[in-house]
């Protein structure tokens, strides 16, 4: 019975290292400015005797916080040992995390102080392996292997922005300019000119009368 028992292990275990993904990474923590993008590559290879296909996951963590943009799914050939490892890159947004005083409607003609601690967000980014995207080749045992991964989100302080005041001004000034001159070139030329001759009569008049 022990004997069956660990024949079947064997086989449990031989069949989940048949295929699968081994990562390589340069740095654990990155430090990105709020509502700014950044890219991140890592490396991965592939010592078992079957290709995989790969892509990037994040964690439940980051994925609160951190919206992917661009993530490549890249086939990484049997036999990959780790000094050919194949580099994966995913890109990534940060969103506004840090309070600002605004003036109007909570995002209108604010400041930041950043006064707050600084905003740090730790979990883990996943190589793991998928069928191509081509022909469904490659592995069918999905595996993957993960790295951990800070995220420093840099506060940037500024002073209250007013162009949004500057812009309203511009455009009431304009359109008061435009409505005089509407008013006055609404009326036909010939009426224009009755009107400026009733004026320069009535002032020779009143000159006259001196």
């Amino acid at each position: 019975m022990r004997k069956l028992i660990l024949l079947v292990m064997v086989i449990m275990l031989s069949s989940f290292v048949l295929a699968g993904v081994g990562i390589k990474w340069g740095q654990e923590s990155a430090l990105i400015n709020e509502r700014g993008k950044t890219c991140m590559t890592y490396q991965v290879y592939n010592p078992w005797p079957e290709d995989t296909f790969v892509t990037i996951e994040l964690s439940d963590e980051l994925n609160e916080i951190l919206t992917l943009q661009e993530v490549e799914t890249k086939l990484v050939p049997a036999d990959t040992a780790s000094s050919e490892a194949i580099p994966i890159e995913f890109c990534f947004k940060v969103p506004r995390v840090y309070e600002r005083d605004c003036w109007l409607f909570g995002s209108l003609i604010c400041k930041q102080d950043c006064n707050e601690e600084q905003k740090i967000y730790s979990g883990e980014v996943s190589v793991k392996s998928v069928p191509s995207e081509i022909n469904g080749g490659g592995s069918a045992t999905q595996m993957a292997v993960s790295a951990p991964l800070n995220i420093k989100i840099k506060c940037n302080a500024h002073p209250r922005n007013f162009s949004l005041i500057y812009i309203i001004i511009t455009l009431i000034s304009l359109t008061i300019i435009g409505l005089i001159l509407y008013k006055k070139y609404r009326k036909p030329k010939l009426e224009r000119d009755k009107e400026k001759l009733k004026k320069i009569k009535k002032k020779i008049k009143k000159e006259t009368h001196k």
